[in-house]
């Protein structure tokens, strides 16, 4: 696919600074007004609620798109490093095999309402924070450096999820927790089924496997509406989704998969789960889990 990237603006700057919180302790001594003593006590503490951020990577490529390897591997490279750290989503698209509207959409979903195509390969962090993963910082790509900085930025909620699958129906459930108030009303919950290797969508881009492929969302790409949140609050939810018929070897560009019929998916035993809370007001990722 011929790369025309256009550089496009996300709805916030890419890590605003968390407000910071400071606290003042005033002492008043009385002297000689025939009072008693007045000790100053220290100010209690709030209790720390310390929740590791597993930064949700949004990855748009495809295996006839001649940067996108290279985007690919600098890419893996750094979350390759820190194993259990990070949620991935491949969405191949362009003139991948296992392109979808769904995949499309999502891309879609970071560009003005007016655009009319898209470029690949292209990277989203938690929503928010969008680079060119294999021409940014001088063509150096992602750097261990930025992960660490998207995976700093606090987070408020706790999220988890779970699978079982028996034969091709996955049952998906998934609890989320906030420990602060979320008044947007905004709120979604996204649920992605991906497959972590496949190999049968080869290219001609010089790529042999693709990981954390997405298969499916469910139930699609706008996903579940969530009210908003109170602190405290915690929430779950139950899915279920079955592929259909058996695996279609032809689909493309111009005969994308239909759910109803068929499915890409090369090993159900392969298959997982990532699920991420979105704001849609702001494209702000607020946690994201994937399943074992």
């Amino acid at each position: 696919m011929p790369m025309n990237h256009t550089s496009v603006r996300s709805k916030h700057d890419y890590l605003p600074t968390p407000k910071s919180l400071s606290s003042v302790l005033v002492a008043t001594l009385l002297w000689g007004c025939g009072l008693p003593d007045i000790e100053p006590r220290e100010p209690e503490e709030p209790p720390e609620v310390e929740i590791t951020r597993f930064p949700l990577h949004e990855l748009f490529t495809g295996s006839n798109c001649g940067p996108c390897l290279d985007a690919d591997e600098k890419l893996l490279d750094v979350l390759y490093d820190n194993p259990g750290e990070y949620t991935l989503i491949s969405h191949q698209i362009g003139s991948d095999p296992y392109i979808s509207g769904e995949g499309v959409a999502r891309r879609m979903y970071y560009l003005p309402e007016d655009a009319g195509s898209y470029s690949i390969p292209y990277l989203h962090v938690d929503g928010v924070n969008e680079l060119h993963p294999h021409l940014a910082n001088e063509e150096l790509g992602y750097l261990q450096e930025e992960f660490d900085l998207f995976q700093a930025q606090p987070s408020s909620m706790r999220l988890e999820v779970s699978h079982t699958l028996s034969g091709q129906t996955l049952s998906i459930s998934t609890t989320l927790q906030a420990s602060v108030d979320y008044p947007s009303e905004e709120l979604r919950l996204r649920v992605a089924i991906v497959e972590k290797l496949t190999t049968l969508n080869v290219g001609s881009n010089g790529q042999t496997e693709f990981h954390q492929v997405m298969k499916k969302m469910v139930p699609d790409e706008h996903g579940t509406e969530l009210p908003p949140l109170l602190e405290g609050e915690e929430l779950s939810f139950d899915f279920s989704y079955t592929f259909q018929g058996e695996y279609d070897p032809e689909t493309g560009i111009h005969s994308q998969v239909n759910h109803e019929l068929a499915h890409t998916v090369e090993e159900f035993e392969d298959l997982a789960v990532v699920v991420f809370v979105q704001d849609d007001a702001t494209w702000r990722v607020h946690q994201s889990a994937q399943s074992d």
